[in-house]
């Protein structure tokens, strides 16, 4: 044991620091950037929509428990907000927005304004539980201080130096992951600018990327065609194998 804590000590040390500078940098950002939404922009977003033949619903209590347990989806019981779904490019889809706390406009001043937008693609199958993404250096981090202990999801490192030093993948089931990410995959993920704003998560049967911001109708088709040219590049073999 305390041979571990020796080999560990300088990572749990930066990881302290790092994330005391990071608190800082984010209580900062969280009062001096608000992305606030105006009801033009919300009626845009219904308007565009309906254009599309796809279906709205504003709010879903309780609709992010499905997803908990990953980013962004931390706590249970709060609403999916400007719920849009339908068919894009021969795929089943959803979009929303979720907030870590309930968010009332009468009570701007205590809640933290942070939301976050998640896009979803339907899989031919349900598959293992997996991420995919380049972890800041606290993330990196963390990850090594859970492996240690054996906690959380297992890192799995593919034997591609420039994919294992720019991406991490997490999940319990490397078999899956290394099914999933083919060289064509991991071409497509190293040369995609696309990338660095959309991390990957493989729950149940959808396959969800995400970021932080607000739902607007402009920024609805460039992430579902990156989900689209993502899942496409997955092998047939993967939802025979799940």
């Amino acid at each position: 044991m305390e041979d571990v804590l020796e080999v560990l000590m300088p990572t749990i040390v930066a990881l302290v620091t790092v994330a005391g500078i990071i608190g800082v940098i984010y209580n900062v950002r969280r009062v001096n950037k608000r992305d606030v939404r105006s009801e033009q922009e919300q009626a845009e977003l219904v308007h565009f929509a309906q254009e599309r033949g796809w279906n709205y619903t504003a709010e879903i209590p309780g609709g992010a428990e499905r997803y908990v347990g990953a980013p962004p989806f931390r706590a249970k019981g709060h609403y999916l907000w400007d719920r849009v779904d339908g068919e894009f490019r021969g795929h089943t889809f959803s979009c929303f927005e979720y907030r870590p706390r309930d968010f009332d406009a009468e009570d701007a001043g205590t809640n933290d304004h942070r939301y976050f937008v998640a896009f979803t693609l339907t899989t031919p199958t349900p598959t293992p539980g997996m991420i995919v993404d380049q972890p800041n250096m606290l993330e990196r981090a963390d990850n090594r201080f859970n492996n240690a202990f054996g906690l959380g999801d297992k890192e799995v490192k593919l034997g591609s130096p420039e994919f294992d030093e720019d991406f991490r993948i997490l999940t319990d089931d490397e078999p899956f992951a290394r099914t999933v990410m083919t060289d064509e995959l991991l071409r497509f993920l190293l040369s995609d600018p696309r990338v660095k704003d959309g991390p990957l998560r493989f729950h149940g049967n959808e396959l969800i990327t995400w970021f932080e911001g607000r739902l607007r109708p402009d920024g609805i088709d460039p992430k579902l065609n990156y989900l689209c040219d993502v899942l496409e590049r997955v092998p047939a073999q993967t939802w025979h194998s799940a």
